[in-house]
């Protein structure tokens, strides 16, 4: 399992800049944060503050984050590779956090089909602006 560390948050992204996808078999008190990822400024994405949130408060578990900017669009095998790992990551989280930005550049329209699947799951926590 590899993980960066921001902090003293670990995060763990989906693959690598070898379209490696990151195993997850080993994944305990994890938090994944679940929402609308960008398509193209990685810098602005949500999921950094949050990050920064949970260094701040001293969570010292496992960060899922499922933005992906090695997504290769592509590759038309790449987004079952990338949904089958954000759906194990889900399952194996301690929980999830959804936040849903609405605005033009996040429309979340699939984070609205993933909500709908986890909203009455225990362990599930959600914001919106």
């Amino acid at each position: 399992m590899k993980f960066k560390l921001v902090g003293k948050a670990r995060v763990i992204i989906p693959e690598n800049d070898k379209h490696e996808f990151y195993d997850l078999k080993d994944v305990k008190n994890s938090i994944f944060l679940a929402g609308p990822c960008p398509r193209e400024d990685y810098d602005d994405d949500w999921r950094n503050e949050a990050i920064k949130i949970l260094d701040d408060l001293g969570f010292n578990g496992i960060i899922l984050n499922p933005t992906n900017k090695y997504y290769d669009t592509e590759d038309k095998d790449h987004l079952s590779k990338q949904t089958a790992w954000e759906i194990e990551a889900m399952h194996k989280a301690s929980a999830i956090l959804f936040w849903i930005e609405r605005s033009e550049d996040h429309p979340a329209y699939t984070t609205n089909i993933e909500f709908g699947q986890w909203f009455d799951k225990p362990r599930v926590y959600c914001g919106w602006t």
